[in-house]
C-alpha cells in the first residue's frame, strides 16, 4: 500500500525511546461530566444564539470546563463554539437545527484533544433537568396610563428620547414598570426601553421615528423576560393617556456620564479606541456579572486573569489583552463614539458601538494606533537609533533609551521619538488603513506606512501616561519583601515581565485570598518544581524554568502589589511577578519560527489558519511533550507528505499541497505558542499551523 493511500489507516511509528505514536486523521473527542449527556453539533448564529448567556470566551474553553460553569451557574444546557465560547441557558432557542458532527471540528483552546463547535456551530450538552417552558415574551401594552406606541429607532448618536434616567435596582432589573415609572416620577410623558436595561424620558421626539420593521425591538427586559425592551438601536415607546407622540427638530446634545472612575495602582485611562466585531482589538471576552458592567469590574476582571489592557464597549462588554490586535488605535473621531453609559454605572462611560474605552496597566509601552506625519512636518521630531533592520521593540527600546516617553514607526523602516506631538499630527482620519508596511526586521509586525505612523505611548510604573522623558520618571520606592522564613535553598530572584509571550512559569495554582511566599513556594516545592512565582497578590505559579521568552523587569518596584495573606510582603504586580527559586534560574529564549536548520527541503512558508470548513491538513502526530519544527517534517518526510506544520505546541499535521488549496486556509496572526519539545521555537497557536513546504 502507498504512503500517499493510507486514507484513515493509522500509522505505527516507532520512537527512540521506544513509545509508538499514531498517524492519524484528527478525530476529537467529545468529554461530558457525570450527569451531562453530548447532544450533538448544532446551528447557531450571532443574530439568534442558541444559548443566550456567553459564560466565558478565550482560552481554557472545554467541553467539561463549559459544562462546569454552567452547572455553577444555575443551567442545564452548556454549549462550546469557535474554540473558546461557552455558552449556557434552560432552553434551546427553537430556530437551531441539528447539524452534521463533521460541522463542529475546530479543538477547544483549553484541551485540543476535544471538539469545541465551529464556526456558527454549536456542541451542545444537557445535564438532563428539563426546566419549565420558557415564558412567552410580549410587547406590554402599558401600565401607570402609559400606553405602547410600538417600537422605535434609535441611535447613540442622535437620541430619540434626550433624557437616560435610573431605574430602581439598576439596568440589570429593569422593566417596563420600573422605567415607565421613573419617567412618570421625572415628569415626562414619553418612556423608552431599550436595549434590555435602558431607560429614556422626554416629552417629544426627536432623531428617529416608527420602525419599519417592528421586530428589531426583540430583547427581552433584563428584570422581565415576558416583556420586551427594545433592542441595540431600538426602544420600545410608550405615551401617557396615549396621546399621539410629537415630533420635534433634532438636537445636537447627547447626555453625558459624570461619574468619577477611580482606577487601580498602575492603571491608566488611554482613551476611545476602534473595534469591530470580526477583528477585535482585545481579543478576551469576559462576561459582566448580574449587577452589570462597570469601568471599575471589568479592570479587575482583566488583571485577575494576567492582562494589562482592559476595554469596555457598548454599554456592558469587557475585554481584555496584554496588546492591541487587529492593527486597532484611538479612534479617528476622538471620544464621540464612546457615548453609551456602563449598565451597572449609569454615570460612566463604557464604549459604543464598535468603541472601547481603553485603560492599561504600566510601567509599558502600549499602542495608540495609527497617527498622520508629514515629511517636512514632523508629528514627532526625533529620530530614533537602531542597529540592524527595524522591529517595534528596536524603536521603543531606542526611544526609551534616549528619554522619549512616544514612540512611532513608519515606512517599515523608520523609527521616530519624541514627547509631544507636533504640527498637528494626530489619529490618521483614515483609521488604520494607512498603516500596512511591514517592518523589515520582523514581516509579522506593522511599522507604519506612506505619511504614518505607527504610534507608541509609554505608561510608567504609577499608571501615569508618562509627559516627561521615560529616564526621568522615578518609580515609587517599595519596600522589599519581608519573609518569615525560606526554606533551605531558595532564595529570592528578582521581579520578571510575564505574560509578554505567554504565563513565564508553566503551572497556575488556584487564586488565594490569604497567598503569602512562603505558601507558595511550599506548594510549589511540595509538587517538585524548583521555581515559584507570586503575581497580582492572589497567584501562585510553578516551573523549573523561565519559559516564554520572561525576562526581569526593569526595575524591582514594577513588582509593587502586596500579598492578600500578608500585606508585608510583595506578590508580583499586573503582568509581574515575583520569583523565587531553589538554586539557579534557567531562562528559556524568546521563542522564534525555525528557518534554519530544518530537514531536507523544507522551507517555512507563514502562519496559516485551520479548521476552516475542512482541516487545513488531514493527517495528525501528537508528540505530546517532543514537539518541534524538526520531529515534526522528520515525520512527514518519512511518510512522503509535502506540506506540514504545528499547532497549539504539541501537534504536528502532514498532508499535500493540495489538501491545503482545499482547505482555503488563509494567513493567521495566532502563531505565537512555544513547542512542547523546543522552548526556542514557535509551534503554531489556537486555530493557527506554522506552516512549512518541502
Amino acid at each position: 500500500m502507498s504512503l500517499l493511500n493510507l486514507g484513515l489507516l493509522a500509522l505505527s511509528l516507532p520512537l527512540a525511546h521506544g513509545r509508538s505514536i499514531q498517524l492519524q486523521k484528527r478525530d476529537l473527542t467529545v468529554f461530558t461530566l457525570g450527569g451531562w449527556t453530548s447532544l450533538g453539533c448544532w446551528s447557531d448564529s450571532q443574530a439568534s444564539r442558541t444559548l443566550s448567556l456567553m459564560a466565558h470566551s478565550g482560552q481554557h474553553v472545554s467541553d467539561d470546563n463549559c459544562q462546569y460553569q454552567c452547572t455553577q451557574l444555575g443551567y442545564n444546557y452548556a454549549g462550546v463554539e469557535y474554540s473558546g465560547q461557552c455558552y449556557c441557558d434552560n432552553w434551546v432557542n427553537p430556530i437551531a437545527t441539528q447539524e452534521p458532527d463533521t460541522d463542529c471540528n475546530m479543538p477547544c483552546t483549553g484541551v485540543p484533544s476535544q471538539p469545541c463547535g465551529g464556526p456558527d456551530r454549536m456542541n451542545l450538552f444537557w445535564n438532563g433537568v428539563t426546566a419549565p417552558p420558557p415564558p412567552v415574551t410580549i410587547t406590554n401594552p402599558g401600565v401607570e396610563g402609559f400606553v405602547s406606541e410600538g417600537c422605535y429607532t434609535d441611535s447613540v448618536a442622535a437620541r430619540t428620547l434626550a433624557n437616560r434616567v435610573a431605574t430602581s435596582g439598576g439596568g440589570s432589573v429593569m422593566t417596563i414598570d420600573l422605567c415607565v415609572s421613573a419617567c412618570k416620577a421625572a415628569g415626562y410623558s414619553l418612556a423608552g426601553a431599550e436595549f434590555g436595561g435602558e431607560c429614556y424620558c422626554d416629552n417629544q421626539f426627536a432623531n428617529g421615528g416608527p420602525a419599519s420593521d417592528q421586530t428589531i425591538c426583540s430583547m427581552k427586559c433584563n428584570g422581565d423576560s415576558t416583556n420586551y425592551c427594545g433592542g441595540p438601536g431600538a426602544m420600545n415607546l410608550y405615551s401617557l393617556n396615549g396621546a399621539t407622540p410629537v415630533s420635534v427638530a433634532p438636537t445636537s446634545t447627547t447626555p453625558v456620564p459624570s461619574a468619577t472612575v477611580v482606577l487601580p495602582s498602575a492603571w491608566a485611562t488611554l482613551g476611545c479606541y476602534t473595534d469591530t466585531n470580526g477583528q477585535r482589538a482585545l481579543t478576551n471576552f469576559i462576561a459582566a456579572p448580574n449587577t452589570g458592567m462597570t469601568v471599575e469590574f471589568c479592570i479587575s476582571a482583566c488583571a485577575s486573569n494576567g492582562y494589562s489592557i482592559a476595554g469596555v464597549e457598548y454599554g456592558g462588554e469587557c475585554y481584555c489583552d496584554n496588546s492591541f490586535k487587529n492593527n486597532h488605535g484611538l479612534a479617528p473621531d476622538g471620544s464621540t463614539g464612546c457615548n453609551m453609559a456602563c449598565t451597572g454605572e449609569a454615570g460612566e462611560t463604557c464604549g459604543g458601538p464598535n468603541r472601547l474605552n481603553a485603560f492599561a496597566a504600566g510601567p509599558a509601552w502600549v499602542q495608540l494606533g495609527c497617527y498622520s506625519d508629514q515629511v517636512y512636518q514632523r508629528t514627532l521630531a526625533n529620530l530614533g537609533a537602531f542597529t540592524g533592520d527595524l522591529t517595534i521593540e528596536k524603536c521603543l527600546a531606542s526611544c526609551s533609551t534616549a528619554g522619549y516617553s512616544l514612540a512611532g514607526v513608519e515606512y517599515g523602516v523608520e523609527c521616530h521619538c519624541g514627547n509631544s506631538f507636533d504640527n498637528g499630527g494626530g489619529p490618521a482620519p483614515d483609521g488604520s488603513v494607512g498603516c500596512s508596511f511591514p517592518c523589515a526586521g520582523n514581516s509579522a509586525e506593522i511599522c507604519g506606512g506612506s505619511n504614518r505612523l505607527s504610534m507608541y505611548e509609554y505608561i510608567n510604573a504609577a499608571g501615569v501616561v508618562a509627559t516627561t522623558p521615560v529616564a526621568s520618571v522615578t518609580p515609587t520606592p517599595t519596600p522589599s519583601p519581608v519573609v518569615a522564613s525560606l526554606p533551605s535553598g531558595w532564595t529570592s530572584s528578582g521581579c520578571y515581565i510575564d505574560n509578554a509571550y505567554g504565563r513565564i512559569l508553566s503551572v497556575q495554582q488556584p487564586n488565594s485570598d490569604t497567598l503569602t511566599i512562603e505558601s507558595c513556594i511550599a506548594t510549589c516545592s511540595g509538587l517538585g518544581y524548583t521555581i515559584a512565582g507570586l503575581e497580582y497578590s492572589t497567584q501562585c505559579f510553578c516551573g523549573n524554568s523561565i519559559i516564554a521568552g520572561g525576562l526581569p523587569a526593569s526595575a524591582a518596584s514594577d513588582c509593587a502589589m502586596p500579598c492578600s495573606g500578608n500585606s508585608a510582603e510583595i506578590c508580583g504586580g499586573p503582568a509581574r511577578m515575583s520569583i523565587y527559586a531553589a538554586g539557579a534560574v534557567t531562562t528559556a529564549p524568546v521563542p522564534v519560527v525555525q528557518t534554519t536548520g530544518l530537514p531536507g527541503t523544507w522551507s517555512y512558508s507563514g502562519c496559516v489558519s485551520d479548521n476552516v470548513g475542512a482541516r487545513t491538513l488531514p493527517y495528525e502526530i501528537d508528540f505530546g511533550t517532543t514537539n518541534s519544527a524538526t520531529t515534526c517534517l522528520t515525520q512527514c518526510t518519512s511518510l512522503g507528505y509535502t506540506v506540514g506544520g504545528m499547532e497549539y505546541g504539541a501537534q504536528c499535521f502532514c498532508g499535500q499541497p493540495a489538501d491545503f488549496t482545499a482547505s482555503g486556509a488563509t494567513t493567521s496572526t495566532n502563531c505565537n505558542m512555544v513547542c512542547s519539545g523546543d522552548a526556542s521555537g514557535i509551534c503554531g497557536g489556537p486555530g493557527a499551523i506554522t506552516y512549512y513546504t518541502s
